[in-house]
């Protein structure tokens, strides 16, 4: 009796979203899109790891902080790489 081929096993990856390519990114965001798109993923996506969740956002235009000051304001769509951070913008 002869037996099927062995099927080759392929982890299903997801695709990184476009707001993190060549950002630096907070160690929890970091494992988050390790984990979902592998680590080979991510390093060609230019994604860097920072080492806390207080570091630039928005292209350096903005700063990842626990509360933002008076004269900033929330860009929530670059927060998403400050992890439990907001992304702090200077009002214009």
């Amino acid at each position: 009796r002869k037996s099927a081929p062995p099927k080759k096993h392929r982890e299903k990856r997801f695709a990184i979203p476009l707001v993190y390519y060549g950002a630096v990114v907070s160690p929890t965001v970091w494992a988050w899109l390790v984990g979902l798109a592998g680590a080979a993923a991510v390093a060609t996506a230019g994604i860097i790891r920072a080492s806390s969740d207080s570091h630039s956002c928005a292209n350096n235009r903005g700063r990842c902080r626990s509360s933002c000051f008076s004269h900033e304001y929330i860009d929530y769509y670059n927060s998403a790489v400050c992890g439990r951070y907001r992304c702090c913008r200077p009002n214009n």
